[in-house]
């Protein structure tokens, strides 16, 4: 007789994935069904970079393998959490971008494998069957699939877009955030700054309201700041130096600001109980984060800090993002005449297109060979709108107007 598998995971198998539907329009052989040519293909639909990683990090990973006993070394296992070492310069380099004063320290740090997976462990050490977490819409499509697997836990929303005037609204109803956190006592709220999939950045009085009402009602705050170093100006909100308290933490990642895509680390800034939580988890899932990555990242940040060349880099990179994220705005309004929001940081615009996301998607990659991202995953205010990334064509800006005039063609715009 044949053993099944657990009826949860068939569960979740069986459900419509948002990110799964991106992983079929984008795979090589739908395209050969469809008759399209891979290479003719322009995609929008990738939440990555593609700038270049800092020399000297490469310098680092090098130096690394060509030392016999280092690279002996980092064949090793490390602590849970992360190397003493690897977690004293991710202190050092946030206070080195976002302000000394901050009140963060080792004890603070638990590094795992992505900010992904730390976010997957994280609601299982803040949620009990029960309990509600609070999600604004729209929110990153993966927040929901993270949770589902939870028995008893319950996803709230709270609308942040003007679907009528295609406008980011979280500061102007910051108030009525705020009241819900009061009245439901979700025990999470996670939000994303800059946000994905808007690349809006929430105020530091939405913020500190939404805070203030955690602290009156006994919730945890999350903030994942997996974009953080990618926003435009230089003045962050205050609440990217805030350091972890007993209702607030955050999730961090290499993979955005650094090209750590393939070389992935994640770090939480939390409270000490949270943090000894998640060597408990981590010691039964991941075992602990990669060695070679953690020597690498440690050597980099210790070396950057000292000539500055972290500071120059980011900014750069931010930069390129920028200029990227002004081309792919003026396209969509100017050739395809549709609305979409301005980013403020991140990787993405989303765009209202007044029809069904999926089938919109589907056709308009069929038609024109440019992949979009449907919006339906990311919330109820995106089943008539698509996610764009212009992540994958930071320095291929051509393609961007070229697609838009593809797909205007096809509309009839």
């Amino acid at each position: 007789m044949k053993p099944t598998i657990s009826k949860s995971v068939i569960s979740f198998k069986n459900m419509t994935s948002p990110v799964r539907e991106i992983m079929d329009l984008a795979n090589p052989q739908f395209f050969k069904q469809v008759g399209l040519n891979p290479d003719e293909v322009i995609s929008f639909s990738g939440g990555w970079v593609n700038h270049e990683a800092p020399d000297e990090m490469r310098d680092a990973y090098a130096q690394i393998v060509d030392d016999a006993q280092r690279f002996h070394a980092s064949g090793a296992y490390p602590p849970t959490i992360g190397m003493p070492e690897c977690r004293r310069a991710l202190v050092d380099f946030e206070k080195h971008l976002y302000g000394q004063e901050m009140e963060l320290g080792t004890e603070n740090i638990a590094i795992g494998c992505s900010s992904s997976q730390m976010t997957f462990d994280l609601m299982r050490i803040l949620l009990d069957p029960g309990d509600t977490i609070l999600l604004p819409d729209p929110s990153y499509c993966n927040y929901p699939s993270q949770v589902s697997s939870l028995e008893g836990v319950r996803i709230m929303r709270f609308p942040v877009l003007d679907t009528h005037d295609w406008r980011y609204v979280a500061d102007e109803r910051r108030d009525e955030f705020a009241a819900l956190v009061r009245r439901e006592r979700p025990k999470v709220i996670l939000l994303c700054a800059p946000d994905n999939p808007t690349s809006q950045i929430p105020s530091m009085a939405t913020v500190q309201a939404i805070l203030e009402a955690a602290q009156e009602t006994g919730s945890f705050l999350v903030i994942d700041f997996a974009y953080k170093a990618l926003i435009w100006g230089e003045k962050p909100p205050d609440y990217f130096s805030w350091g972890p308290n007993d209702n607030y933490l955050s999730i961090h990642s290499n993979s955005k600001w650094c090209r750590g895509l393939g070389r992935r680390l994640g770090w939480v800034e939390a409270p000490v109980e949270i943090v000894e939580a998640l060597e408990a988890v981590q010691g039964s899932s991941i075992l602990c984060p990669d060695t070679l990555h953690q020597m690498a990242l440690t050597d980099y940040i210790s070396r950057g800090i000292a000539s500055d060349n972290i500071k120059r880099y980011i900014r750069q990179t931010a930069r390129f993002y920028q200029t990227a994220a002004q081309r792919t705005v003026r396209a969509v309004e100017s050739i395809l005449g549709m609305p979409c929001l301005v980013p403020q940081g991140g990787l993405y615009t989303v765009v209202r297109t007044d029809v069904e996301s999926s089938a919109f998607t589907r056709n308009v990659l069929e038609n024109t060979g440019v992949i979009v991202v449907p919006g339906w995953g990311f919330g109820a205010t995106l089943r008539q709108a698509v996610r764009l990334s212009y992540g994958p064509l930071v320095h291929d800006l051509d393609k961007i107007d070229e697609a838009m005039q593809r797909m205007a063609k096809y509309l009839g715009r």
